[in-house]
């Protein structure tokens, strides 16, 4: 049978002091085995959801299901620690730990420095928008301004339009991954050492993760990319329109196989636009990456797509050796063959909505069985008497 001591951080205790940025690192650990404990003031953590409102009940319903997506397989303890008590509850839970993951807020100025008066050996990861020191290190973040002053933002879109955030609060799960990536290598050290380590994680400097080539562009070439990627951006390169969606080509002539097998298929189906494209004008590849080049292709490829489904694309596209996918939307995700067979999605009880929701599962897979999810989400002090029932009789000891 298996035990949380073969899982890799089976018996290591983590108290999630995040707020934000540091809620699925803290998750990535708990996934492998870690006692992940979510220390909350009595009125809940501030990403706690709340009863629906004046946003109304899919906003309560969205906001809960983000809540159960970051904290599934965590433990929830409630520790006033503006009062005597909880102070010195908070500091024992803290002493029986070996990583402490904290977002400070503006009303927790003391809280790194309180951590590291506390005895014992321990990492601690402080997480934030600019770090604890520099010129920005007190300034109030979000998702948006960390892609914007990060640069991803700057070159992402279309050239000559304004730039264009990711979706999905990127720069806050690319936080998370460089967080759990630095604390599993200090936690390592810190085993091996016995040495304590203070971790200072920026989401701003993390972004750099997303920006692809252009610190090397800048440092070999002297040069800033922008938005447009190399400057010239062939007129196949996009997203276009087909009969229920979106699909992505490239097919430009450095993609000599891409660009033949597409022209062969709409000769095959006798499609008058093929004509045109074997005109001398498309194997001039400047000329290609004009506007006016780039609205004819759009109009004779989306007229050629037109009557194809995103399946049928695709499964051409394979066989016949052409850069193009189905451009899928969230609803899509859940009928993807790949997985569907991979059995990715994983059902997990939404006590609010009274019913199981499908919920991503391991973000990976390993050659063992020890990504797994023990819990669900957890209430509100769901675990007080079992974690701090043994850490106040401790003190009482005392």
């Amino acid at each position: 049978m298996e035990t949380s001591q073969v899982r890799p951080y089976g018996g290591i205790r983590i108290i999630d002091l995040t707020r934000e940025l540091g809620l699925y690192a803290a998750r990535l650990f708990a996934d492998l085995g870690a006692e992940v404990i979510r220390v909350e003031p009595p009125q809940g953590g501030p990403d706690r959801p709340v009863p629906a409102g004046a946003g109304g009940a899919e906003q309560a319903t969205t906001a809960g299901v983000q809540f159960a997506f970051l904290n599934l397989n965590k433990k929830s303890v409630v520790i006033d620690r503006k009062t005597a008590s909880g102070r010195a509850v908070f500091e024992e839970l803290v002493a029986s730990s070996q990583v402490v993951m904290c977002e400070p807020g503006q009303d927790e100025p003391g809280l790194i420095a309180e951590l590291m008066a506390i005895p014992g050996r321990r990492v601690v990861t402080v997480v934030s928008y600019f770090g604890t020191d520099g010129p920005y290190a007190g300034f109030t973040g979000s998702d948006l301004i960390a892609q914007s002053l990060g640069g991803i933002a700057y070159l992402s879109g279309e050239p000559g339009k304004p730039p264009l955030a990711l979706p999905g609060k990127q720069s806050v799960f690319v936080t998370s991954l460089y967080t759990a990536a630095a604390t599993a290598i200090a936690l390592w050290d810190s085993e091996r050492s016995g040495v304590s380590h203070v971790l200072d994680v920026s989401a701003q400097e993390c972004i750099a993760h997303s920006l692809q080539n252009a610190v090397q562009v800048y440092d070999l070439e002297n040069r800033i990319l922008a938005r447009g990627g190399e400057g010239i951006r062939d007129a196949t390169e996009s997203a276009f329109v087909c009969k229920d969606g979106y699909v992505f080509l490239a097919a430009p002539l450095a993609l000599s196989a891409s660009w033949a097998g597409l022209l062969n298929w709409m000769e095959e189906e006798g499609f008058d636009g093929a004509a045109r494209l074997r005109e001398a004008q498309w194997a001039d590849r400047p000329k290609r990456a004009t506007a006016p080049m780039r609205a004819e292709f759009r109009e004779l490829f989306e007229r050629f797509i037109a009557d194809k489904t995103k399946a049928e694309l695709g499964a051409e596209a394979l066989r016949r050796k052409i850069v193009m996918a189905p451009v899928s939307r969230v609803s899509d995700l859940h009928t993807d063959p790949q997985l569907i067979f991979r059995r990715y999605f994983q059902k997990v009880a939404m006590p609010g909505l009274g019913r199981e929701v499908p919920f991503p599962g391991a973000p990976y897979r390993l050659s063992e069985p020890v990504w797994r999810i023990d819990r669900g989400v957890p209430a509100l002090g769901e675990h007080d008497g079992e974690v701090l029932g043994r850490v106040t009789s401790k003190i009482a000891q005392h």
